[in-house]
């Protein structure tokens, strides 16, 4: 198990260098062998995350972090045999290699927050949410520099390689409204544990909550019945992300 954090960067790293070549080739199919490094990825990296937060009852900044990453490598899995999403990978493979290579370098502290098995069902929904919701935040960043090049007349293999405009915003919205509902239902299993003297940790993590879900629904609502450019979708999206992660992970990293 020692070796096993080398392995999985040396796979994500090599994942990113094959897709940031095949994409700056114009040659966005995707070969099989790609395909099957990223369910080996996928199957290691759960071993260490297991190995990392076993018996899942103490969480800290780490193994939340490690935890959140699974699960957004899991959806972008799976949601590829849906509809191609490979170009996500461009920005998640690197970001997966990166964690990797700080928790190698700064270790891992086994101090965190004493999680009870009630609050589970919770937590399941919370990193369901932040699965869609943080693919959705990078087909937005993906969307934003689409958007950009093209206004700048801005030309490159690596542009012409991603789907049309309208696609990548169909995409995102979609993902957005699954995160939205599945957020929803992470705040509603939320309440029955609310009390009068909640510490400073979930009081910051229910306001940075809150404000995100509001983010998303005006975002949903003003998309739907009243129709909104890609690139502010793009910027509110990164931005109701930028709420959810300090509610999540922000928190976390501030006790720890």
């Amino acid at each position: 198990m020692a070796y096993l954090p080398y392995i999985i960067g040396i796979i994500y790293f090599a994942m990113s260098a094959c897709l940031t070549n095949l994409y700056m080739g114009r040659d966005c199919k995707i070969p099989l062998s790609i395909s099957y490094l990223r369910v080996i990825g996928l199957f290691l990296f759960g071993l260490f995350v297991f190995n990392l937060a076993y018996p899942f009852v103490i969480f800290n900044f780490v193994s939340a972090s490690f935890i959140t990453l699974f699960v957004i490598n899991l959806f972008y899995i799976v949601l590829n045999y849906y509809r191609p999403i490979d170009y996500i990978g461009l920005i998640l493979n690197p970001v997966i290699f990166i964690a990797l290579a700080l928790y190698l370098i700064f270790g891992f502290s086994s101090s965190g927050t004493v999680v009870e098995k009630s609050l589970y069902i919770h937590i399941i929904f919370s990193l369901a949410s932040y699965g869609f919701l943080v693919l959705a935040g990078m087909q937005a960043l993906i969307l934003r520099y689409q958007i950009k090049s093209v206004k700048n007349i801005h030309n490159s293999p690596l542009l012409n390689s991603f789907p049309s405009i309208e696609e990548m915003g169909i995409i995102m919205h979609r993902l957005i409204i699954s995160g939205f509902i599945i957020l929803t239902l992470s705040l509603l299993s939320g309440i029955p544990y609310l009390s009068s003297e909640l510490d400073v940790e979930i009081e910051q993590k229910i306001i940075f909550s809150v404000v995100a879900w509001v983010t998303f629904m005006y975002l949903i609502f003003k998309k739907s019945y009243f129709g909104i450019k890609d690139i502010a979708a793009a910027n509110m999206t990164i931005g109701g992300l930028v709420f959810l992660l300090l509610a999540y992970l922000g928190t976390k990293l501030l006790v720890s």
